[in-house]
């Protein structure tokens, strides 16, 4: 199935979980700010299952002054 990572169109396996594509695309799940479908995400909706057609964006958070 097709999602949209980050503004790319990205295929994935049907079952996949949002921490498992993050996972697989390099990305550390506690490193960043999940956002799917314009919705930000807590850490229990990573293991929430990616569906055709999401939008998932994940930035990092960094700290500084």
């Amino acid at each position: 199935m097709k999602i949209s990572f980050n503004g790319i169109s990205q295929e994935v396996a049907a079952g996949t979980t949002i921490a498992e594509f993050l996972v697989q695309q390099g990305v550390q799940p506690a490193a960043v700010v999940a956002e799917r479908n314009g919705e930000i995400l807590d850490a229990g909706a990573l293991g929430d299952v990616l569906n055709e057609g999401d939008v998932l964006n994940a930035f990092r958070v960094v700290a500084g002054g």
